[in-house]
């Protein structure tokens, strides 16, 4: 059945009708004035002109705590040179712990996150540009990198990671409580393969439960293949792969030649404790007996100016032998302590326990048990040949 057209306008006309009785000109008029003071009362954009940098201090002593000195900004790079930041990685779940690091993959913590943000926040407001960022394969390096350059606003930089850049393999000691491992073997022994150039830990064999997770790690596959895995390193077999990637990546690549950028762009390198002092050992010429003494702390970057066609460190104002790096930081960046959490699927184990570990892994006396008077005898023929700058002058 057809409506006609008069019912269908009697209905139109009646819902007008019903519309127009229920409109109430006082309600949409305050409704009106409520949006116009409430959009009035937001306050207008702060100008552009009125932001300023943050202050930006650069210290050339190594400590936890570098203290500002008279320069306020980062000062450019000398002509024909390219800036290297080095950093650490931010703080890890087993730096907390104090726990034997190496190859283990732990995570970040909740506190290290906001130092590899913060770095970035100082990357940002010096108006550091970067062109590659250097890593290891392990995920605290990356991740700090990661979030160092996102918080820079320069996520999209390629990053190039490096199995050779990775933190000295502690071997047998991996996962084991640096305190309570010294009190079951001895300090002196303990302390001897933490603090010596020369001496390897005992190394990890089939019965330590990190073996199979390293050997089997993906990320580890063309090294395996090559030579394969190492069970154990001193920091002198630590240099000499990281002194490699230095000279044959990094400096080949992004400051001698090879990596395109425009001038005064940078190249970030996020590795770890042992393998940034393996590094400042060979860029500084670092005396064996001093390297331990050097305090490198977490996410807070440091600098050399790399000569673009030699590919030495340019430093008119200290010699080598001494540290010549220099501290980029923000005094207004204040480091929140969080309490350190871990990821649940995290297959890596909080601690080893004591046992967890044979005794007899940790007291081969056929890996590097060398006396203490061979280790002195060693430590003088290094010297020997490649005198400090100071023993030269004499």
């Amino acid at each position: 059945m057809r409506s006609s057209p008069l019912l269908l306008a009697s209905m139109i006309l009646t819902y007008l009708c019903r519309r127009s009785a229920s409109f109430s000109p006082n309600v949409e008029l305050r409704n009106l004035n409520i949006f116009k003071s409430t959009f009035k009362s937001r306050p207008s954009p702060t100008p552009l002109s009125s932001y300023k940098p943050r202050q930006l201090s650069t210290a050339s002593t190594l400590h936890s705590n570098p203290q500002p000195n008279d320069s306020s900004y980062l000062p450019p790079s000398p002509p024909s040179t390219t800036r290297v930041i080095l950093m650490r990685h931010g703080e890890s779940e087993f730096n907390t712990a104090n726990i034997f690091t190496g190859w283990c993959d732990v995570a970040l913590t909740p506190r290290g996150v906001v130092e590899a943000t913060e770095a970035g926040q100082v990357f940002l407001s010096c108006g550091v540009r970067f062109k590659v960022c250097y890593t290891s394969v392990l995920s605290r390096s990356i991740s700090t990198a990661f979030r160092s350059l996102e918080s820079a606003g320069v996520g999209w930089v390629d990053m190039v990671k490096d199995w050779r850049l990775n933190e000295r393999h502690y071997g047998a000691l991996q996962g084991l409580s640096k305190e309570r491992t010294g009190e079951r073997l001895g300090r002196e022994k303990v302390m001897k393969w933490r603090r010596s150039f020369f001496a390897r830990p005992p190394e990890m064999e089939p019965g330590h439960p990190h073996y199979d997770m390293i050997e089997n790690d993906l990320r580890y596959r063309k090294l395996k293949a090559d030579g394969g895995i190492t069970k154990g390193e001193s920091l002198e077999d630590t240099q000499k792969r990281v002194v490699a990637v230095w000279e044959d990546t990094i400096v080949k690549e992004s400051c001698t030649g090879g990596e395109e950028g425009e001038e005064g762009d940078c190249v970030l390198v996020v590795a770890h404790a042992n393998t940034l002092r393996a590094l400042l050992m060979h860029l500084d010429s670092i005396e064996v007996s001093a390297i331990e003494d050097v305090n490198i702390p977490t996410a807070v970057p440091f600098y050399y100016d790399i000569d673009n066609k030699t590919g030495k460190v340019v430093d008119n104002k200290k010699p080598a032998g001494s540290f010549r790096g220099k501290f980029i930081y923000d005094d207004l960046k204040k480091r929140s302590f969080l309490e350190r959490r871990r990821a649940a699927q995290d297959p890596w184990l909080w601690a080893l326990r004591d046992d967890d570990v044979e005794e007899g892994m940790l007291n081969k006396k056929s890996l590097d048990e060398i006396s203490i008077e061979e280790e002195a005898s060693r430590n003088t023929k290094l010297f020997a040949s490649n005198p400090s700058p100071a023993a030269k002058k004499v």
